[in-house]
């Protein structure tokens, strides 16, 4: 630090601009950045690609001021600018188009040594088997088989073995309470004994767990497996409390962890304050709609007319839906059937067909479904504060 001080005499004019240099990237290593988010960060301040190699791996990384990374660049062209990292961690560099900026230097140095120390808070991540960065490696799509395998098993687990991914619904930061619940139903998970790692990506908390179900011995002596314990499980956990919502992916080796991760976040988008938790295999053929245009989905007259009921004929159609009868919806909402059965006729004069019958229920169903994956996409048209149940 005393050099970088001062070289800034030098700088006249820029050093004002060299000690904001200097205080970007102290605020990047005090907020804990992963390697990407510091390569992001780095290249949307200089304006032109950077990279950094990590010994440990042999992976270069490439980030471009517009966000894009590139987890398997090549390595950098000869006239690349170029600092090697203290302990033999690798190397950074800037490919900058052009005549070199003034406060290149400062740049690549104070670079260099924000990389030196998320490499090595990574490091100490990995040997703890904590890693955020292993686990989205382990969900990309684009990370190929040997890279997966080996983050697998630096979080602790074997790629053959069956794992599931979760997703789930971050609350709106509202201090730390929020922060609590964010981890809420992943810490429940471990707490039973499942093997877990979390990774925030975007504002979706995406989780490796094992299903560790146990077995069940038969009246034959067979051994098979028992029931959906860890659906089970989330269903407790989140009905406990908080406003967590969780998609669940098929049950895959990890070795597929990609797909059970698509899986999760395509039963996310149905989930809602009633049914917290959704199992990608409970889907069936409504995840198709998941890949529908918004907008077309919005237009549907079932949906349009769903959208319009009050939230008293929401529930009474949801709880319809569920029991199948007039009298089993009704005890199910603790009602008279006579008072559940008008709530339904006045959802069915805005309907304009009886959820009553077997056809109108499985409409009623559909529209329902399809206005939880609007709100979840951000194109509802539900009224405001109204829920997508």
């Amino acid at each position: 630090m005393q050099g970088l001080l001062l070289r800034l005499s030098t700088l006249d004019a820029d050093a004002e601009s060299a000690v904001r240099v200097i205080a970007y990237f102290d605020s990047l290593v005090r907020d804990h950045v992963t390697v990407p988010t510091l390569l992001t960060a780095t290249a949307r301040l200089t304006q032109c690609p950077v990279g950094l190699y990590d010994a440990a791996t042999g992976r270069r990384t490439r980030a471009t001021p517009d966000g894009r990374t590139d987890f398997r660049a090549a390595a950098p062209d000869a006239e690349a600018p170029v600092r090697r990292l203290a302990c033999g961690l690798g190397a950074v560099w800037m490919e900058r188009e052009g005549p070199p900026h003034g406060l290149d230097e400062i740049v690549l140095e104070r670079y260099a040594a924000a990389a030196e120390v998320t490499l090595e808070r990574a490091a100490a991540l990995v040997r703890a088997g904590q890693d955020p960065a292993l686990v989205e490696l382990v969900l990309s799509a684009e990370t190929g088989d040997a890279e997966r395998a080996r983050a697998l098993r630096l979080l602790g687990f074997d790629p053959a073995a069956p794992l599931h991914a979760l997703a789930v619904a971050l609350p709106a930061p509202e201090g730390e309470h929020s922060r609590k619940a964010e981890a809420g139903p992943a810490a429940g998970l471990r707490a039973m004994g499942h093997h877990v790692r979390t990774a925030t990506i975007g504002d979706i908390q995406a989780v490796l767990v094992t299903p560790t179900v146990p077995q069940v011995t038969t009246p034959t002596g067979a051994q098979s497996a028992g029931p959906d314990v860890l659906g089970l499980r989330l269903e407790t956990l989140t009905a406990a409390g908080g406003s967590a919502r969780v998609g669940v992916g098929p049950e895959l080796p990890g070795a597929r962890a990609a797909e059970s991760w698509a899986g999760a976040r395509t039963a996310l988008r149905f989930t809602g304050p009633h049914d917290r938790v959704i199992r990608w295999s409970e889907l069936g053929a409504l995840a198709l709609f998941a890949d529908l245009p918004a907008q077309a989905i919005a237009e549907l007259d079932d949906v349009r007319a769903m959208s319009r009921l009050s939230d008293e004929s929401l529930q009474a159609i949801r709880a319809l839906c569920q029991a199948g009868s007039i009298r089993g919806a009704a005890a199910a909402l603790h009602l008279h059937h006579s008072s559940l059965a008008a709530r339904v006729a006045r959802a069915e004069s805005v309907l304009g067909f009886s959820p009553a019958e077997p056809s109108g229920r499985l409409r009623a169903h559909l529209a329902l479904a399809l206005l939880r994956l609007l709100a979840n996409t951000g194109a509802g048209h539900h009224r405001p504060g109204a829920s997508p149940v």
